[in-house]
């Protein structure tokens, strides 16, 4: 009786440690997001630490944004976080810490919703230009810099996906007190235009290189047909058969081939030959030909009555 009852004591003894442990970690958690020292007594890496004092909202306090803004949400906040860091709750990419709510840039910039607002020589109407996009869409690195886990910025492709279709690609619409040499080095312009250019260039929106460029700057290097259109695929085969075609210069002869299933362009003996890979495989043929194409040339060039029927009609003869 006495061993049951000293073990009834120990295990009391024991679940009251761990329920005091549970207290003084969520009143330590509590205290840390609510007084001091805060966010910066765990996010101390040096790298981090560099990274955010060289940003403008260096001297914001990391509860604006990262910490609702009422009482209830700034306790409820404290006790989550506590046990997130031994038990992960949620994702990082949705916990409110990491996705800053749109609302609290709006605690402070108010004033970019209706205004035109120009910072580091881009004018920008947010109305217009970014009604359907979240601040961290264009502005998740304002805070830590290249020490956030996934940069995004504003971009000319991005841009241009509209002004192209609108017909707004003025230079000056959005760009203010900049050389042409000062817009290309953020975001997706710091790859396609950055030194390695020659290689690289191709990785961003094609269809927006001829508002700067002329079509003549492409056709020097690939030929006729570059930039490619949106109806591209349709009369590509044109621009395939030219003397200064030069396809392979950014396809390989694999890209052609996964779509025509036979090698492309044909060589000079395919046609001495196609009626094999006709009869193989006849809708093969029909992905790129009409059946004028065929009968163009059948028509023109049988014998009379047909060339089978001539080939027929010979064979009686010669029993």
């Amino acid at each position: 009786m006495q061993s049951v009852n000293s073990m009834g004591m120990r295990r009391g003894v024991l679940w009251s440690l761990a329920l005091l442990f549970v207290i003084v970690a969520l009143a330590l958690g509590v205290f840390n997001v609510i007084a001091l020292p805060g966010c910066r007594s765990c996010h101390v890496r040096a790298a981090f630490r560099s990274a955010t004092l060289a940003q403008p909202h260096a001297r914001v306090d990391c509860r604006s944004c990262h910490v609702p803004a009422d009482s209830v949400g700034r306790i409820a906040f404290a006790l989550r976080e506590p046990i997130h860091m031994f038990v992960p709750i949620a994702r990082g990419d949705v916990r409110d810490a990491a996705a800053v709510p749109d609302s609290r840039c709006l605690t402070c910039h108010k004033d970019v919703q209706d205004a035109t607002v120009v910072s580091d020589g881009i004018r920008i109407s947010h109305k217009s230009c970014a009604a359907r996009a979240s601040c961290s869409y264009c502005h998740s690195a304002v805070a830590h810099g290249t020490a956030t886990s996934w940069v995004r910025a504003y971009d000319m492709d991005s841009c241009l996906a509209c002004h192209v279709s609108e017909a707004q690609t003025d230079c000056d619409l959005c760009h203010e007190g900049r050389g042409t040499q000062n817009r290309i080095k953020s975001s997706t312009f710091a790859v396609t235009h950055g030194r390695a250019w020659r290689t690289t260039h191709g990785m961003g929106d094609v269809a927006t290189c001829t508002v700067c460029h002329k079509s003549d700057d492409c056709v020097e290097c690939h030929g006729s047909g570059v930039p490619h259109t949106g109806d591209f695929v349709k009369v590509h085969a044109a621009y395939a058969a030219r003397k200064d075609a030069r396809c392979t210069a950014c396809h390989a002869a694999s890209f052609c081939d996964s779509c025509h299933g036979t090698p492309m362009p044909h060589t000079r003996t395919f046609t001495a030959g196609h009626v094999k890979t006709a009869a193989a495989d006849s809708a093969l043929c029909k992905r790129c030909h009409a059946d004028s194409d065929c009968t163009t040339c059948h028509t023109k060039h049988a014998h009379p009555g047909g060339a089978i029927g001539a080939l027929r009609s010979t064979a009686g003869g010669a029993r």
